[in-house]
């Protein structure tokens, strides 16, 4: 009934609305029968009568005699007209109080266009812990009970059309939302165009002072391509744009990160690795590869979120530096259907290693009998969940204990329908995506910038430059700095397994203490090169706990390039999708590619693990 309230409201508003108006037609008409013969005369005073009585004016002298139906009417009428009234002068204090409210908050948001994605946002940032203050801006017609909703939420909502509206009007919307002070901008529209002519009309008319994050819905990668673009040609004309840092996000891409910040999916990565805390004292990075178990993905069900989460896989799931991760894909016609889906992302097949079965050829009880290594994790991605619920009962019978990723489009509760397991997790729901942790993914963000300023401050010692900035990164290497921050939890994962029976601080103290000597190194580098490289390598082979994660993170940096379909190539090149350091084999990015791949690179890497908010970047300031 809570939930309701505003239906029930209207319902009860309508219903006394047409009983007051029947009481005062029929008692007006009873009234003027009297003396009006004429029809046409009758109906027309009587209806003239009526109005007057929602306008605060009786028809009727108080010194006439009336009817009780008369009565009750005089009376509802002038209620139920300062009732409306009042809402909407309510209604438009409250929006000022949200201006307001907004304007001067830190954490003032800005979403544009009430789409299906753009209400979802909104509910779930409601919700919130960070208590942001958000502003909804459309420039289609918002309806008055949605609007009336969303303001007595705190949302101030916004009717403007950047195409249509002149100068003046625009520039007084900017200055009421104080556009150049918000924290955050999500263009939400449900097609890319539409974002990307939003997009252009803010960032032409915007001045930050601040540094603001623009998330722009985008599924198309040219209409992606064309706003990079845009906002590096704007920066050329403005240098305050800097300070805004572009993100593009779709459906698809936001569904599996979610499904891989799953605890089950983690879980199952962190299982892999058991064997690292049974060493001993001996370890070498020869060893500590041997101890971690090869990832086994089974994937049952090739559709549009396939690809996808076979990128997230490659460079999520890197954990060994010998085999490259397992990935059994299952399915009707999966032949055909990967030879599809290998064309659009050629880089795949050199990143994870497929065996594929068609179900036309070999039914899942006996594909899943025959397998040679047992999996780690299995992914129902059907969109027909009564299939994958069909799947389930023979996954069941031979792999219990193994964690299950359903996907489930229905919008249906199947939690009565599926075993009481705690290894089955269901995704699918909008909802459930975009959140603040999925989107916004602030944390994760803040590592990925902690790497950039690392890499500039060694670029700088290098006097190779200082580097970009991170608003000013391209997109492939924001991307690549934050598949790195995505794959630091695995790295974390591997030293705590290592040093089992020692703690966070410990392990901190250990990487702070590797990271003083590896300065000393740098020192060296300053006068002699060659001395540097030769020091650098015996510094790894005396260190084989991070001789194994630089040789990890290398690896996991070629799988994330090769899944955006770069390749080798003599020159470094985004557009034509060439890099120099695309080498499989370490020991010629040690040998004869140093000067050029830079391994110290990788190890920076390892050294910003565990720099969270707690550590204040310790190592960064070192």
């Amino acid at each position: 009934m809570k939930e309701n309230r505003n239906y029930y409201k209207k319902k009860i508003y309508l219903a006394l609305l047409i009983i007051t108006f029947i009481l005062g037609f029929v008692s007006l008409y009873e009234y003027y029968s009297v003396t009006i013969h004429n029809p046409f005369r009758l109906l027309s005073t009587v209806l003239y009568g009526v109005i007057k009585l929602f306008l605060f004016t009786p028809p009727i002298s108080t010194d006439d005699k009336t009817s009780l139906l008369y009565e009750i009417a005089k009376w509802l009428a002038p209620i139920l007209t300062s009732t409306f009234i009042f809402t909407k002068i309510s209604n438009t204090l409250l929006h000022i109080k949200n201006i307001w409210f907004n304007k001067i908050s830190a954490n003032h948001i800005l979403v544009f266009e009430n789409s299906v994605m753009g209400e979802t946002l909104i509910n779930n940032l409601i919700d919130d812990n960070n208590s942001y203050k958000i502003s909804l801006i459309s420039k289609h017609f918002i309806d008055d009970n949605l609007k009336s909703k969303y303001e007595k939420k705190g949302v101030a909502t916004y009717q403007i059309d950047f195409e249509k509206s002149d100068k003046n009007e625009i520039r007084e919307f900017l200055n009421t939302v104080n556009i150049n002070n918000v924290k955050y901008m999500f263009f939400c529209s449900d097609t890319d165009l539409e974002n990307y002519a939003l997009y252009i009309n803010v960032i032409k008319r915007i001045k930050p002072q601040r540094h603001i994050g623009c998330y722009i819905k985008c599924e198309s990668n040219t209409v992606s391509s064309y706003i990079e673009d845009m906002i590096v040609y704007e920066r050329e004309k403005k240098e305050n744009l800097k300070k805004i840092d572009t993100t593009h996000f779709n459906q698809t891409d936001l569904t599996v990160r979610k499904i891989m910040c799953e605890s089950l999916v983690n879980e199952s990565i962190s299982k892999s690795m058991d064997s690292l805390s049974s060493m001993g004292d001996i370890i070498s990075a020869e060893r500590i590869d041997e101890n971690i178990k090869r990832m086994h993905i089974v994937v049952i069900g090739i559709n549009e979120l396939t690809g996808t989460l076979l990128k997230f896989i490659a460079n999520d799931m890197t954990t060994k530096l010998t085999e490259d991760t397992l990935i059994s894909i299952m399915d009707y016609d999966a032949d055909t259907k990967t030879e599809k889906l290998f064309a659009e992302n050629i880089g795949l097949k050199k990143a994870l290693d497929f065996h594929i079965t068609d179900f036309n050829k070999v039914p899942l009880y006996e594909s899943l009998r025959s397998m040679k290594e047992s999996p780690s994790l299995i992914f129902l991605m059907n969109e027909d969940v009564v299939k994958s619920l069909k799947y389930l009962n023979i996954i069941n019978k031979q792999f219990t204990d193994v964690a299950k990723i359903i996907r489930n489009v229905s919008n249906i509760d199947l939690t009565y329908a599926l075993p009481k397991d705690e290894n089955i997790k269901l995704f699918g729901d909008v909802s459930q995506i975009m959140t603040s942790d999925i989107l916004i993914r602030e944390a994760l963000d803040n590592h990925a910038k902690k790497f950039n300023n690392s890499y500039n401050e060694y670029s700088q010692l290098l006097l190779m430059g200082g580097g970009s900035s991170w608003n000013e990164l391209s997109y492939v290497k924001k991307t690549s700095s934050r598949l790195s921050a995505m794959h630091a939890r695995v790295k974390e994962d591997i030293l705590r397994k290592i040093f089992f029976d020692k703690s966070d601080d410990f392990i901190k103290n250990y990487l702070n203490k590797k990271f003083e000597e590896f300065k000393k190194l740098e020192e060296i580098m300053k006068t002699d090169n060659e001395k540097f490289k030769t020091e650098f390598r015996k510094f790894l082979k005396a260190n084989p706990v991070l001789d194994f994660l630089s040789r990890l993170e290398h690896k996991r940096w070629c799988n994330s390039y090769y899944t955006m379909n770069f390749v080798y190539g003599e020159k470094k090149d985004e557009n034509l999708k060439t890099h120099p350091c695309l080498i499989d084999d370490w020991n010629r990015v040690l040998g004869d590619k140093f000067d050029v791949c830079h391994p110290e690179y990788d190890l920076l890497s390892v050294f910003t693990l565990f720099l969270g908010e707690d550590n204040n970047g310790k190592r960064k300031e070192a």
